[in-house]
């Protein structure tokens, strides 16, 4: 008994021992600074076949504005909005509030109604519409 509390004791130490070992602070340790990675850029070259330079003007510059659009002056239009009131009835009011219940409109189920239509006198034996 005495040798498996000792192989015990002995296990649980070193145990600890790692363990404080493994907790050590004072590493050395190398501080990572993301702006000291070089990122290689390559230079993409598009080529369309002829030269565009051929088709500009001399002197052209792709930075310079050559046209202010705030010096141009638009004309605003007025339209002219068709009188529709005439196709609504009167005093209609498309922003009123419903005053009471029966101003309300719903749909009733005993509005329902059947066609008296068989469609399966026109369609052919053991037709099924849900099979592909």
């Amino acid at each position: 008994m005495n040798k498996k509390n000792f192989i015990l004791s002995l296990s649980l130490c070193m145990v600890l021992v790692k363990g404080i070992a493994a907790n050590n602070l004072h590493k050395d340790v190398e501080v990572f600074d993301i702006n000291t990675v070089e990122y290689i850029e390559e230079e993409e070259v598009i080529d369309l076949g002829f030269d565009v330079t051929d088709y500009l003007p001399d002197g052209f510059d792709p930075h310079k504005i050559y046209v202010d659009l705030n010096a141009i002056a638009y004309v605003e239009e007025e339209i002219e909005i068709a009188d529709l009131s005439k196709y609504l009835p009167e005093g209609f009011d498309a922003y009123a509030f419903p005053t009471d219940v029966e101003s309300i409109n719903y749909i009733d189920e005993n509005d329902s109604f059947t066609l008296d239509f068989d469609a399966e006198k026109h369609l052919p034996e053991g037709f099924n519409p849900y099979i592909n």
